[in-house]
């Protein structure tokens, strides 16, 4: 009996019509109605659809390639730190102007030559990383 109830109940909604149709004008009306929507989903909703997917894929790459940008040059510093560090560029650069006249090397200290020198070094060093990844 249950199973008989619950199958009226989701019967019954199917052969609900926003229309009434009656006699052969409502047949004819409701043929024209159905065309009407078949030629309207078509015309309207598929290319609707379709600019709605097309636009959803292109946010979804452009954010895709936004973050793999990010993430390629977080890792391209990473390893650009690793290889200053195990060339330890910043110590033989101490160490080539400890090899320099004092008066030179305190010019150059002065005017903050060496510390330009390492940060070129670095730059150079992770465009070459970047390059590669």
């Amino acid at each position: 009996m249950l199973r008989f109830l619950l199958f009226i109940l989701i019967l019954i909604p199917c052969f609900a019509f926003a229309d009434t149709y009656t006699g052969e004008q409502g047949v004819a009306q409701m043929q024209g109605d159905f065309f009407t929507d078949f030629w309207s989903f078509f015309e309207d909703d598929l290319p609707s659809f379709i600019d709605r997917f097309w636009a959803y894929i292109t946010v979804w790459a452009v954010k895709f390639y936004f973050e793999m940008k990010l993430e390629s040059i977080k890792l391209a510093w990473f390893i650009a730190k690793q290889i200053l560090e195990s060339f330890q560029v910043g110590s033989q650069i101490a160490n080539l102007a400890n090899a320099l006249p004092q008066d030179v090397k305190a010019a150059l200290v002065d005017s903050r030559f060496f510390d330009g020198l390492n940060i070129y070094l670095n730059a150079l060093v992770t465009r070459f990383i970047l390059r590669i990844v």
